[in-house]
């Protein structure tokens, strides 16, 4: 019986350090990489970020678009070239 117990208290504290080992990765991968790459006193390197464009209402339909995108199909269409 005592064996039993043992097994179990055994299984939930493996269960409950794996959903902590889960949560630990997770978090990692949310920051971008493992603390080991802080640590070391490197940078970790970034992708550049897009640019920005400025958008304007269209005169026909009112939503935002970039002035250099394609028609959105509508003969009265201001994107028309």
């Amino acid at each position: 019986m005592l064996a039993k117990l043992v097994v179990l208290v055994g299984l939930v504290v493996l269960v409950w350090k794996a959903y902590q080992w889960g949560a630990l990765a997770q978090r990692r991968k949310m920051a971008g990489g493992a603390p080991a790459a802080h640590a070391s006193g490197g940078a970790t390197p970034r992708a550049p970020e897009p640019a920005a464009e400025d958008l304007h209402a269209c005169a026909i339909c009112g939503a935002y678009v970039a002035r250099g995108s394609t028609p959105c199909g509508k003969p009265e269409c201001p994107q028309r070239r």
